[in-house]
């Protein structure tokens, strides 16, 4: 497996692979994938984005997001990682995450939050097996399908 930078041209397999994420209806509130790539690199930060390749196949992609534009929390950011179910089990998650972590903290990152909702057992455990911690719930925080939904909030420091 190589992890890389992602590009313009490997937007329609990342939407594909958020495309699926979505219709788990436990990933995001989000209902579709941004309409194209430079709708999409506006909400996310490029340079701490990347995709997990194997054959070249993309097997799943990892973005930071900034939390605020206030000076004060220009060292937190926001994770959102997602990976193609048919690799799922592989630890492709795990080497992506681990990728992104280095190259945040590189940066200047202290703090990595990770918002999910409350029954993705999956995602919880993995964020627990990387080392971040739950904060708490921020009960009915959004609806999703007309139905208010719980969140984790989780946190990752490196101070």
């Amino acid at each position: 497996m190589q992890i890389r930078t992602l590009e313009h041209n490997d937007w329609n397999e990342i939407k594909n692979i958020y495309q699926l994420g979505i219709d788990t209806g436990i990933a995001t509130f989000e209902t579709a994938p941004p309409k194209n790539f430079e709708e999409w690199q506006q909400k996310i930060e490029t340079k701490n984005s990347f995709v997990i390749i194997e054959n070249e196949i993309i097997l799943g992609w990892a973005t930071l997001s900034k939390i605020s534009n206030r000076p004060v929390y220009k060292g937190v950011v926001e994770i959102s990682i997602y990976i193609h179910p048919d690799y799922k089990g592989r630890k492709v998650g795990e080497s992506l995450y681990k990728h992104l972590e280095k190259s945040a903290v590189n940066d200047g990152y202290w703090t990595i939050q990770a918002q999910l909702f409350t029954n993705n057992v999956a995602s919880k455990a993995f964020f627990e097996k990387q080392g971040f911690r739950q904060v708490g719930v921020r009960e009915k925080i959004g609806q999703l399908n007309n139905q208010w939904m719980d969140n984790y909030l989780y946190e990752k420091n490196f101070n």
